[in-house]
Parts: C-alpha cells; sequence; structure tokens
C-alpha cells in the first residue's frame, strides 16, 4: 500500500522534511522547520540542562557564583 510513497521520497537530513528523490539535491530547509527538527533532535539534552544548571547552582561553587554575581551587580 505504502511501497510506492517510501520509493519516491525520502527525508532532508537537515530538516525531516519528505522530499522527493527526484527533488533531493535542488531541496532547500525553511529555517523554521529546520530549527523546530533540531530542536527535537536534541530534547533531551535540552531536558536536562535545567536538571545541570540546579544541580550547579545547588553545589559550593555554584552558591558562591551566585552571590558574587548579586554582590557585583549591587555595587555596579
Amino acid at each position: 500500500m505504502f511501497g510506492g510513497f517510501a520509493l519516491r521520497f525520502v527525508p532532508c537530513e537537515d530538516c525531516g522534511a519528505s522530499v522527493a528523490k527526484s527533488e533531493y539535491e535542488a531541496h532547500v530547509c525553511e529555517p523554521g522547520r529546520r530549527l523546530e527538527y533540531q530542536m527535537t533532535q536534541h530534547r533531551t539534552d535540552i531536558a536536562g540542562v535545567e536538571d545541570e544548571i540546579r544541580t550547579y547552582f545547588d553545589s559550593p561553587k555554584g552558591r558562591f557564583e551566585a552571590w558574587y554575581a548579586e554582590r557585583k551587580r549591587r555595587l555596579g
């Protein structure tokens, strides 16, 4: 049933769009679609950043950095 579709189209490696094989060389990614595709590819890493930041600011070094940044901000 889907055999013809699978043979004629391939996914773009940069944006994930389904592109006809005959048009693949001329394909230009839409910037928004490319960004969304890249974000999807890295969603696990992105989700972990918040936890890493929280862990860092809970550490002695992170607490010092936060204190020092606030001190510098107040002293101008």
